[in-house]
């Protein structure tokens, strides 16, 4: 069983040229349980600028070294990984559920989803290929190598602990880059967990392929804003991966891009589910009543509002109202939860991750109602749980105009914007006016299916879904400003930490005499 590095205050330590380390931080953060706010884990160092200085120098000594191990090896060495976390499942699932709140089988699709592209990722270590152009030329022949950049930064979200950090982890050191890591604050444990994890891999391919990882190829830093500051502006930075919220990841691609760094960014938006009049309004509502309860609502996948045929607009209301009847608020850990998820006609909704979060979200619900958002229903927190964890109440809005908060404001709660529109064209073009990752469908008529998903500029279309979660063996990654258009989950998200080199080389064409 994982037990967390903390040190006698109960500080987490991080994580530097392969030691274990207190951080000589003052600046504290204390990792709270979300069901059970009053319960505190330890205490998040805001890593010092003299610790992420050591944590790239360490990063830049250990680059040559390492990129010079085959990939043969590292390959073995990330299969392995996924072996460790495999073997662990339990002990991280539990972890996850705890300080980030979500549900047990929530943390199970995100496991899944990590050893999946782990297991996915890991044999690029030996199938990047480069090219070579022959007899073009007399006297020259031309190639073009796949070269890792050098140090690149990794900066990720509490939503996914494990897949998220993992899958970006793993694509940066099987290229040959070399990594210094700064989780999401609230998500401590789990980041150790991964980092222990890395730490058992290297460990073994010492013990059993008699390679020596070089200290400082992985590398694992704490802390919030001033932390991710340090490592977005620090010199030895060559490329840089964010998945977070969209302000603050165009803030950091802005940036990181003016001082030369290659930026992959997978932030969000506007996700939105269509009703199309032929829809089977059972299952739309089924599909939007789990996209909005699942992790919260705090995926960059939910589901935020619904564009309903004005046609079946009140029926398909009146069946989400009664899905919504099976919504079971708790700790994402309980048995409560897991009969929830089990159960059909039955939909867990945990607590949000931090007090900011919920603050967030219900000053977003009161904002809009006082710019004329009428609240159209809302199943309140049961009393018990008021005081206790960080919960909102699901709720649902009407009357959301261009000029409302929630017009073009992500939430990432258990928050639906409700609108009738007139058909699938006006459908299309709301769509389109916004900025996200993800438009669904549910429709019988599979001729306007298809024109949907034809016409819609977003990167993830759903047909009769819900439109969250992603499965590694097919691609993902936002793009049109919810995301800098690399792949974000899947074995093509290495081409991100590398890049194309082409040399022309010389030579006296041979005539024989």
């Amino acid at each position: 069983m994982f037990v967390p590095k903390l040190n006698a205050s109960g500080q987490y330590q991080v994580y530097l040229a392969g030691q274990w380390r207190d951080s000589a931080a003052t600046e504290l953060l204390p990792n709270l349980v979300p069901a059970h706010k009053s319960r505190v884990l330890g205490y998040v160092a805001e890593s010092t600028k003299a610790e992420v200085d050591e944590a790239m120098l360490a990063a830049e000594a250990a680059f040559p070294i390492w990129r010079g191990i085959s990939g043969n090896v590292k390959t073995k060495i990330f299969l392995q990984l996924a072996q460790i976390v495999s073997a662990r499942f339990d002990d991280f699932q539990q972890t996850m559920a705890r300080e980030m709140g979500k549900t047990l089988y929530d943390c199970k699709l995100d496991l899944d989803e990590a050893i999946g592209v782990l297991e996915c990722v890991a044999p690029q270590g030996l199938s990047l290929k480069g090219e070579t152009y022959q007899k073009n030329i007399d006297g020259l022949v031309m190639e073009s190598r796949l070269e890792p950049r050098g140090v690149a930064a990794i900066i990720t979200p509490f939503n996914f602990p494990a897949a998220i950090p993992l899958a970006q982890i793993v694509a940066a050191l099987v290229t040959g880059n070399t990594v210094v890591w700064k989780p999401s604050h609230l998500v401590p444990e789990s980041s150790q967990a991964i980092a222990a994890a890395l730490d058992e891999a290297f460990g073994w391919a010492k013990d059993t392929l008699g390679v020596t990882v070089p200290p400082g190829t992985f590398n694992l830093v704490s802390g919030d804003v001033s932390t991710g500051q340090a490592v977005i502006s620090h010199p030895a930075v060559k490329c840089l991966s964010f998945t977070g919220s969209k302000p603050v990841g165009d803030a950091v691609d802005s940036a990181a891009s003016a001082l030369g760094k290659r930026v992959m960014k997978e932030v969000g938006g506007i996700n939105i589910f269509y009703v199309h009049a032929e829809a089977d309004i059972f299952r739309a509502a089924k599909n939007f009543v789990y996209g909005k309860t699942i992790t919260g609502g705090q995926r960059c996948t939910s589901i935020q509002e619904v564009l309903c045929d004005s046609a079946i607009y009140e029926e398909f209301i009146a069946a989400v109202l009664k899905e919504s009847q099976g919504i079971v608020f708790g700790d994402g850990s309980s048995a409560a939860l897991a009969e929830a998820d089990a159960a059909p006609g039955r939909y867990s909704l945990p607590p949000l991750v931090s007090a900011e979060q919920q603050a967030r979200v219900l000053s977003l619900i009161k904002t809009s109602v006082n710019q004329g958002a009428v609240i159209r229903h809302q199943i309140a927190v049961p009393d018990a749980l008021v005081d206790e964890g960080y919960y909102v109440p699901f709720t649902l809005v009407e009357g959301v105009g261009d000029d409302n908060v929630f017009y073009a404001t992500e939430v990432f709660g258990p928050v639906g914007i409700l609108t009738r529109v007139k058909n699938v064209a006006e459908a299309i073009r709301i769509i389109n006016a916004k900025i996200g990752i993800v438009a669904c469908i549910d429709s019988r008529n599979k001729d306007i299916s298809e024109h949907f998903i034809q016409s819609v500029l977003r990167t993830r279309v759903d047909d009769g879904r819900h439109g969250t979660g992603a499965f590694w063996a097919t691609r993902f990654g936002g793009d049109r400003g919810a995301g800098s258009g690399n792949p974000a989950l899947d074995e093509n998200m290495v081409m991100g930490y590398v890049l194309w080199k082409t040399i022309y080389r010389a030579y006296t064409p041979y005539v024989e005499a």
